[in-house]
């Protein structure tokens, strides 16, 4: 670009650079704008996770402090009824091994045998049994059947091994009562260590239902007591479908076996789901209860709050998104619209500063580049020059060609001038109507002349054609002054001498150069180009 239009007053340079930069304000505002809308995006993301997570671990610690609470009380219960009851047992298989009680009246008898706790509600009747299997005598006054027990699984077992202790089975059908029990017997042993019959007794499973339906439970768990060898004896809520199953082949059982007491997520073997269990073998009983909660009722209880809360996250996210698009649409349009504002003010000033038919900066940005470079001149100590060219007879050119070819020849001689300054420390101006001005930096005084005589030779070879008394064609005078100017200098000497030097060109005959008298002497200038 030639140097004349590279350099602009300082405000028209400050405009440009602002248009210049607002894409990249822009950039940055845009930049902005989606990292804090992604933050707070993000950040309400988090948020939600760590909400639903709270929830969902909070179920779970619930779920599972409820479980180990009731199955701390359910343990209590059942082992606190089962030892009771088995003290009387015990207590009824040692009175039946003394001797001449078969001597005893029957009622008698049955006081010796028997205590009080045989008869507390829930507990079914003690019958004495003798070697042979047969029913001796009972708890209950009003029972007197004699019937055989020979057939019973637990009699089997401790004719078989007298030293077995406590057996319990079931759940079973009692033969005394017609009730659901679970039977409780223990081995008469005589001084000699044989099989001397046995004490046999059960407790109602109604008993121990009635009592856990008073415990409240959480949805989905359920209360379970299995016999060692994995028949489940007892369920609540009570399931007749399950309650006799038995499950020691199950994953859930086996890992009952494995450990004294814990807890785990399995898979039930009774319905197939997954469940959290909290459970207890009971120590010196061949009993495990558990309390086994299902997975889906833990999750139902965090999962519609989750829903509620993932729901209100996404649309707090899509309100924040929607603001920042919204915002981003606002800040771009305004964004625009002061670009365009900045850029036709940059466009104004620039029109201000320049001279509309040639192109080149006018009378007013030329004492503002005159100022810089005189400046520029005295901070340096180097040279400055000023070439004042003038067209001559430029009023007959108009009165012969009219004022549009005149105004053709005036680009031409712009443009001529131009093109001889490229690359060079120059601004070109015009500063009147067929006057121009060129500023020089930094160039000596023999180059200014030559650079001078040069444009002059140059609009010469543009063949202007002109009128016939005036040389037939068009041509310039070209005044010039050229100084390294001091502190206390000033510009408007420089311009003055170069336009004395430019009127004694005009007075020589024009087409021609001359140098005011600070610059040092000229060569003499040929009137022909």
């Amino acid at each position: 670009m030639f140097a004349s239009k590279a350099k602009l007053s300082r405000s028209v340079l400050a405009d440009l650079a602002s248009a210049a930069t607002a894409p990249l304000r822009k950039d940055r505002a845009s930049l902005l704008i989606a990292r804090f809308g992604i933050g707070v995006t993000a950040c309400l993301a988090i948020l939600g996770a760590y909400l639903i997570y709270d929830l969902r671990d909070g179920a779970w610690r619930r779920a599972e402090t409820n479980a180990q609470n009731l199955l701390g009380m359910i343990e209590e219960a059942v082992s606190r009824n089962v030892v009771m009851y088995d003290l009387s047992l015990q207590a009824a298989a040692v009175r039946a091994t003394q001797p001449n009680l078969i001597e005893l009246p029957p009622d008698l008898r049955r006081e010796v045998l028997f205590d009080n706790a045989a008869s507390a509600a829930g507990l079914g009747v003690i019958a004495l049994v003798d070697s042979s299997g047969q029913v001796q005598i009972t708890s209950d006054p009003e029972t007197t059947s004699r019937h055989s027990v020979a057939d019973l699984p637990e009699f089997q077992r401790l004719k078989a091994d007298p030293q077995a202790g406590l057996v319990i089975t079931g759940p079973r059908t009692s033969r005394i009562s017609g009730r659901s029990i679970m039977g409780l017997s223990r081995p008469i042993v005589k001084a000699d260590g044989t099989f001397g019959g046995m004490v046999s007794g059960a407790i109602h499973l109604s008993y121990f239902q009635s009592q856990f339906a008073r415990l409240r439970i959480d949805p989905g768990a359920h209360i379970n007591v299995f016999h060692q060898d994995g028949t489940l004896m007892l369920r609540h809520p009570y399931g007749a479908g399950y309650v006799g199953r038995n499950v020691a082949d199950g994953p859930a059982f086996l890992r009952h076996r494995e450990e004294r007491r814990g807890m785990f997520v399995g898979t039930s073997t009774l319905d197939g789901k997954d469940r959290l269990y909290a459970f207890a073998n009971l120590e010196g009983l061949p009993l495990v209860v558990n309390v086994s909660t299902g997975v889906d009722s833990i999750r139902a209880v965090w999962l519609s709050k989750a829903l509620w809360i993932a729901a209100l996250i996404l649309g707090l996210i899509c309100v924040t998104l929607g603001s920042m698009l919204v915002l981003h649409r606002e800040m771009t349009q305004r964004t625009v619209a002061e670009d365009s504002a900045r850029t036709a003010n940059a466009e104004l000033s620039r029109l201000a500063l320049t001279d509309s038919l040639t192109g080149l900066p006018n009378r007013r940005r030329y004492d503002a580049a005159l100022d810089e470079a005189w400046q520029r001149a005295v901070r340096h100590r180097e040279p400055i020059a000023l070439l004042l060219l003038d067209a001559d007879h430029f009023k007959r050119f108009n009165d012969h060609f009219g004022h549009h070819r005149g105004d053709a020849v005036l680009q031409a001689l712009a443009a001529c001038v131009l093109q001889r300054l490229a690359g060079l420390d120059a601004v070109a101006c015009r500063i009147g109507g067929e006057e121009f001005a060129v500023i020089l930096s930094g160039l000596p005084d023999d180059a200014v002349r030559a650079l001078a005589d040069r444009i002059r030779r140059a609009v010469v070879g543009l063949q202007i054609a002109h009128a016939t008394d005036v040389g037939g064609v068009a041509t310039i005078s070209v005044g010039l002054a050229c100084r390294v100017p001091g502190p206390g200098d000033d510009a408007a000497a420089l311009f003055a001498d170069a336009d004395a030097a430019l009127y004694a060109a005009k007075r020589a005959g024009r087409n021609r150069v001359r140098a005011a008298a600070h610059a040092a002497p000229a060569e003499p200038v040929a009137l022909t180009a």
